[in-house]
């Protein structure tokens, strides 16, 4: 294994935290429909459209 020696090794330093809100339970679809939905929950479904509209638009004004 080639590996890189590691020098210097910072203790107790946090990285990272990750941030995640509550769900709430308000209504849940029924199991057949969260299947075909991939998602339990109506506040999560967001069905993709075909196209990101964003990246369309910067791309016409050529930032790619």
């Amino acid at each position: 294994m080639n590996c890189i020696p590691q020098e210097m090794m910072i203790k107790n330093v946090r990285l990272a935290a990750a941030y995640v809100p509550y769900q709430f339970m308000c209504s849940l679809y029924s199991p057949m429909d969260a299947l075909k939905k991939g998602t339990a929950f109506p506040e999560l479904f967001s069905p993709y459209n075909g196209s990101d509209q964003r990246y369309f638009s910067q791309q016409k004004e050529g930032l790619f």
